[in-house]
């Protein structure tokens, strides 16, 4: 049976523009940019949820993509599918693509229309990537497949190549899973918080498991320490890995709370707040004005506290060392 579109060509929109509008109550719209590879809808996110992701560096959305698609996505991955891209990127030919969707680098399947529809645009996905990277989120234009044959042992810890740390949110990374993919089969872990520095982890420590039905997605800081968790069961598992990328300046325009208090929010404890909050307030557009004062100042506190923390808004002061390259941990800006 063929899936409903969830797409309705709009001219008044733009060449190359759709409006997409969900089957819920409420009303979203997408504008997709064919020619710029773009799109923008309304952020989903709000301010405690984008401060959870600044603090943990990641965030789970499960089952969110139709299982007829998840099933079309691996028979692709399995070369039980024609292809039959959207457009043809300049230089390459049908036989390139061919060639590239039998190595780990796939990125053939990102000029399916199926998959840009219900993958890479999928409303859920969509709305938090638009919170967390403004409009005008840039698709993807590399994917990686973490294809392996179960079972395996868990792999090593550790931070993708070409990582930064540092405040800019300037691309997010996903993981998206086509299959079921439960502990048996060895979904990725993740460290929380190790987003901000270096770390080193054991390979007999545990982290955090993305687990989960078909259809699920990791959105994660590039940075995170992870590894792929050890399988037991026989079988062969997909993961698929790509990047969305900022296209405008940061500025605080997804689901804001009229409560929201940036002085009393929760921003981590003893060295984790001050790079949580520099990180908040690089996304909210408002890194030149973040200052600290250190000590037991904002934005550390603590429950036990009976007044707020010294040091909110200070115009003076230092920033997070995020280089490390000192012994008190902060920099002069």
């Amino acid at each position: 049976m063929k899936m409903p579109s969830l797409f309705i060509s709009d001219t008044a929109l733009g060449l190359g523009s759709l409006e997409w509008k969900s089957e819920n109550v409420r009303k979203l719209t997408m504008k997709y940019d064919k020619i710029n590879r773009t799109f923008d809808c309304e952020p989903t996110l709000t301010d405690t949820e984008v401060l959870q992701y600044c603090r943990d560096g990641y965030l789970q959305l499960q089952g969110v993509v139709p299982d007829e698609i998840n099933q079309r996505t691996c028979d692709y991955l399995n070369g039980d599918l024609p292809i039959n891209p959207c457009f043809m990127p300049e230089g390459m030919t049908h036989a390139d693509l061919e060639r590239m969707r039998d190595t780990h680098e796939p990125s053939s399947i990102l000029l399916e229309d199926w998959y840009i529809e219900h993958v890479l645009l999928n409303r859920e996905l969509a709305g938090a990537l638009r919170s967390l990277l403004g409009k005008n989120v840039g698709l993807p234009v590399l994917v990686s497949n973490h294809r392996v044959e179960c079972p395996m042992p868990a792999q090593g810890w550790h931070h993708d190549a070409d990582h930064v740390f540092g405040p800019e949110t300037n691309f997010v990374e996903v993981f998206y899973f086509p299959q079921d993919t439960p502990l048996e089969l060895g979904p990725t872990e993740l460290l929380p918080g190790s987003h901000i520095h270096s770390t080193s982890r054991d390979i007999a420590e545990k982290g955090v498991s993305s687990e989960g039905p078909a259809g699920s997605f990791i959105i994660h800081s590039q940075s995170i320490l992870h590894r792929r968790g050890e399988s037991t069961a026989e079988g062969l598992r997909h993961m698929l890995k790509y990047s969305y990328w900022r296209t405008v300046p940061p500025t605080r325009d997804w689901k804001e709370a009229p409560d929201f208090d940036f002085q009393m929010a929760e921003y981590g404890g003893h060295g984790v707040a001050r790079y949580v909050a520099h990180i908040f307030y690089w996304l909210c557009g408002k890194g030149d004005e973040f200052r600290l004062i250190g000590g037991q100042a904002w934005p550390w506190s603590s429950v036990n506290q009976i007044g707020p923390s010294y040091g909110f808004g200070h115009r003076e002061g230092y920033l997070p060392n995020w280089r490390k390259d000192n012994p008190d941990d902060y920099t002069v800006p």
